[in-house]
């Protein structure tokens, strides 16, 4: 997958002189003298004013530098596109390379000459009639269907003013006719720009589901966009200042959601979202929000629906004789197996890590019964932490899930074998999988009370001393806003001890995690039953900050593509039509998917429990690995702003079968690694919140 990075001098960009246009030529001319006095012939240099275009070499330079290292040897860095005030780089790995159209600039110039380019196009497309550019970074998995759609709106082949690559092509298309149906009718994992410079703004704008990471930063009167947090820091003219309000989130979430990034001054645009840059200023907007209709159907057509979404977006995304499968030992997995045998077959490759919750035994069962290649790669714990600093760079952000290093050792595993993997993403949080959802019919008993009563009932049962059955009427007690965060959550009531004493008034009043999730309970809209509102925080938080970033990433690190057929545009629009007693039936969480595949997967894998390549870190902490993970943690940046003291207990209580704080120590350890990529030893979280909170 390819990275992308991009600034936007806004006034520059956007200012008369340098978008002025006579009338655009009529549709059906094939005369290009509409915008001859801002395009010209390739291979002219010239300049507007006698300014400098692409300018700051050496920016470029720190910036592309930062792209490349997201991706594995042999990714290349390039300008790709450039006028007055914008100019837009990307890298592409071997992968992409093999897959794409030679690049020839075909605006003007760029190699050598970039500072000196007037105008130059070598990716996206541009249409010579309007002078509005599109570039898709990252993939479009509909791009057939685009093109078709493209191609009806205009009664026959794309308009040759139009040049470029094929789908940026057919976007403009649609775009040109209805800007907002365009936006819909995309699906896959992008970061879409879109230059407009006859209507004085360019838009930046990231997938619905948030499979491509976007960070945009405003430095002054430049905007900086990349799909790369650090690519986003390195092109800012100073460097930004850790915010100590997101590592306060990421310990509770053991993420750092989005609009919130490590740092002050630069953002994560979130899901569904465009960014419109004009002169005059930035404006936020959403173009696409998840949300629940279900309707009433025969369960039978239910299953039809979903096995048809299924199938579809499974032969989008397969590359005969490229494609892989990540096989853990779950149904979604499986599925994905079984279709691929279906189609023609493939390598599946399972990560195995010793323990009780060791999934390679389940997995290999499922590939020797489906008859499919095995790959497994047998990882202890001297590896996983040996090699746990590595993963946690390409990563790009911080991540506590210790299923993120499991997921870039498998990837790194699959690399030599396929050029595309298969994996279940979004089935759980689409179709009710997490075994937590089968909670509020557990807890349905406290519903009942009003809520005066559940109050008091709750003080009182939280005054009492412990006893068998205490958290479970706790819970039962507790608002659903209140006692559910998502599928993940580590420091809770303890957020704050973590911290230095010197440091804990400094977050006393910041928004937490807390305070951020309940907002968006409160935005949701009536009529949801609590299965439904829990899929939502999901699919909001966990599902884009987390479970994405740890897959899509792993991928791009060692070169693949990620085919996630279960997150396809198509399958949600169904999944969210299903009412919740089609997606959890007696207990059974994911009914509807399992149904619909019965027939393809031995019934012990239909039935079978998500383990969700689980790290065996509780018995690995005991067993002589803790102080290593602490002394890393002491000697990283982060250290300066923890209490030692209360670490050394969490992982004292932890080695002696008190308390199992493995995730606790683990979301520290991962965050110290993020510090140590990211933060030099001149600029601790400490001396940040000292010096700019206090």
């Amino acid at each position: 997958m390819s990275g992308l990075w991009g600034v936007i001098d806004r006034p520059q960009a956007f200012r008369a002189a340098a978008v002025s246009f006579p009338n655009p030529t009529p549709a059906n001319a094939t005369s290009r003298t509409g915008v001859d006095r801002f395009v010209r012939a390739p291979g002219r240099v010239e300049t507007i004013d006698g300014e400098d275009i692409a300018g700051g070499e050496d920016e470029l330079e720190r910036v592309f530098f930062q792209m490349a290292a997201r991706g594995p040897k042999g990714s290349r860095p390039e300008l790709v596109y450039a006028r007055a005030g914008v100019r837009i780089g990307r890298w592409e790995s071997a992968h992409d390379r093999l897959h794409l159209p030679p690049a020839e600039a075909f605006g003007a110039c760029l190699r050598g000459a970039a500072a000196r380019c007037r105008f130059a196009v070598r990716r996206g497309a541009f249409d010579r009639r309007t002078g509005r550019y599109a570039l898709i970074a990252g993939e479009v998995t509909n791009a057939e269907a685009l093109l078709r759609a493209a191609r009806r709106l205009v009664g026959g082949d794309l308009p040759e003013a139009i040049e470029g690559d094929a789908p940026e092509r057919a976007f403009l298309v649609l775009f040109d006719a209805d800007p907002e149906r365009a936006l819909r009718f995309l699906d896959g994992a992008y970061l879409l720009v879109v230059d407009d410079p006859a209507a004085f703004e360019a838009i930046v704008i990231r997938d619905p589901f948030g499979r491509q990471s976007v960070f945009y930063a405003v430095d002054g009167k430049r905007v900086l966009f990349a799909t790369e947090l650090s690519a986003a820091v390195a092109g800012r003219r100073r460097a930004p200042e850790p915010d100590p309000s997101a590592f306060l989130m990421y310990m509770t979430l053991q993420y750092i959601p989005a609009p919130a990034t490590p740092f002050r001054d630069v953002h994560a645009l979130l899901p569904g979202h465009r960014l419109r840059l004009r002169a005059e200023g930035l404006a936020m907007e959403r173009y696409f929000a998840p949300a629940f209709s279900p309707v009433d159907r025969p369960e039978a057509e239910a299953i039809r629906a979903v096995r048809h979404a299924v199938e579809r977006a499974f032969l989008r995304v397969w590359t005969p004789g490229q494609t892989g499968v990540l096989l853990s030992s779950g149904v979604d997995s499986a599925i994905l197996a079984a279709l691929a045998r279906r189609a023609g077959g493939g390598p599946a490759f399972s990560l195995c890590l010793d323990g009780e919750t060791d999934e390679c035994p389940p997995a290999e069962a499922t590939a020797r019964s489906l008859g499919l290649f095995h790959r497994k790669r047998r990882v202890g714990p001297e590896e996983f932490f040996a090699r746990a600093p590595l993963a946690v760079r390409a990563f790009g952000v911080p991540l506590g899930d210790p299923s993120a290093v499991a997921l870039y050792l498998l990837t790194e595993a699959a690399a030599g074998e396929a050029a595309v993997v298969l994996s279940g993403e979004g089935s759980d949080e689409f179709f009710a999988g997490y075994r937590i959802y089968r909670e509020p019919a557990a807890l349905a008993w406290a519903a009942v009370l009003p809520p005066p009563w559940r109050r008091k009932l709750l003080a009182m049962v939280r005054r009492l001393p412990d006893f068998y059955g205490k958290n479970f009427l706790i819970r039962s007690l507790t608002p659903l806003e209140e006692r559910y965060l998502g599928n993940a959550k580590v420091f809770v009531d303890d957020r704050l001890r973590v911290f230095h004493p010197d440091v804990r008034p400094a977050l006393q009043d910041v928004r937490d995690a807390l305070s951020l999730i309940k907002e968006a309970y409160t935005a949701f809209p009536p009529g949801l039953d609590d299965v439904q509102r829990m899929q939502l925080i999901d699919i909001l938080f966990w599902l884009p900050n987390s479970i994405l970033v740890k897959g899509m990433r792993s991928a791009a690190a060692h070169g693949l593509r990620l085919g996630l057929p279960f997150m396809d545009r198509s399958v949600f629009q169904v999944a969210v039509r299903m009412p919740t007693a089609l997606k959890i039936r007696d207990g059974q969480t994911k009914w509807i998917v399992r149904a619909a595949f019965r027939d393809l997967l031995p019934p012990d894998v239909v039935e079978r429990p998500k383990l969700g390549f689980p790290v065996p870190l509780r018995r690995w902490l005991q067993t002589g690995w803790a102080p290593p993970l602490l002394e890393r943690i002491d000697a990283s940046p982060l250290s300066a702003w923890l209490d030692r003291a209360y670490v050394a207990d969490l992982a004292r209580d932890h080695i002696e079968g008190r308390r199992d704080n493995a995730r606790k120590l683990y979301a520290l350890y991962a965050l110290a690694l993020w510090t140590e990529a990211h933060l030099g030893p001149s600029q601790t979280l400490a001396e940040v919140a000292g010096t700019e909170c206090l």
